[in-house]
């Protein structure tokens, strides 16, 4: 199944179990991997920062760029938004190839991932985990010129980090392909302890976790990911968000829906 999109608060009991499981493995010794984008941040205050940015340098040719929030963004497809507020197809074909270059610069940049939010219950998650023992490491496919505004936005997210069994890696290079590159990084994140948890929003990445550690807790979250072909592997288990449903603002999402 395709993810479906962001659905934050959307939760079940089945997902209240699944967490209360993802808490209970953590221990001394113990190693949990939490991706970063799509999993712990919703990146989407990004995407809707460049939108707006844009629109203002365009003017009138770029209204429509004006219009995009936060919920406009389902998946990878930025022409959605822009679809969605009726601006005509010929007139999205003319400006995207310009449009991309100004995203594309901004997104994967040091400064506006310093602006992304935390997904509602991913700080409290981690932070129950770290205090029962566990080293918190955080994969992410962001590179090393992402790494200062990464660390600025898990501070300012409330994530333990710069404290003891905490530990953040990223891409030496923006090119390396992503799933690879993890992987070569759980040879070294093995070193630190047992992993037993590993939470990761694109299905290539979390089927080959799941392959590199059998016995640790795989889970697939549910947001968005790339245009890549892959499905989770139909064992692995999967999270709609990190919401509880006694939480306020709680929406029930069946996970066969």
């Amino acid at each position: 199944m395709r993810a479906r999109g962001y659905k934050p608060f959307g939760t079940n009991l089945e997902q209240n179990a699944l967490l209360d499981q993802i808490i209970e493995a953590a221990k001394p010794g113990t190693v949990g991997v939490f991706d970063l984008d799509g999993c712990l941040f919703d990146t989407r205050i990004r995407l809707v920062t460049i939108f707006h940015e844009f629109a203002s340098v365009k003017g009138a040719e770029g209204r429509y760029f004006a219009f995009a929030e936060r919920t406009d963004f389902t998946d990878w497809d930025l022409k959605k938004p822009l679809r969605k507020y009726g601006m005509p197809e010929s007139d999205i074909d003319a400006i995207f190839k310009e449009f991309i270059e100004f995203w594309r610069v901004r997104f994967f940049s040091d400064e506006y991932v310093a602006w992304d939010d935390p997904m509602p219950g991913a700080t409290d998650l981690v932070q129950a985990c770290y205090d029962k023992g566990m080293d918190i490491v955080y994969l992410t496919g962001r590179d090393h010129n992402m790494r200062a505004g990464t660390e600025a936005a898990i501070r300012r997210c409330g994530f333990p980090y710069d404290i003891e069994r905490t530990v953040l890696f990223t891409k030496p290079s923006f090119n390396m392909e992503d799933t690879a590159y993890k992987m070569d990084a759980l040879e070294e994140i093995s070193k630190i302890g047992t992993v037993v948890v590993s939470i990761d929003n694109e299905p290539a990445n979390i089927n080959s976790m799941s392959e590199r550690f059998s016995d640790a807790l795989c889970v697939h979250i549910e947001t968005d990911h790339s245009f890549r072909e892959d499905r989770p592997d139909a064992h692995i288990p999967r999270l709609r968000s990190f919401y509880r449903t006694t939480w306020p603002h709680a929406e029930d999402s069946d996970f066969l829906e």
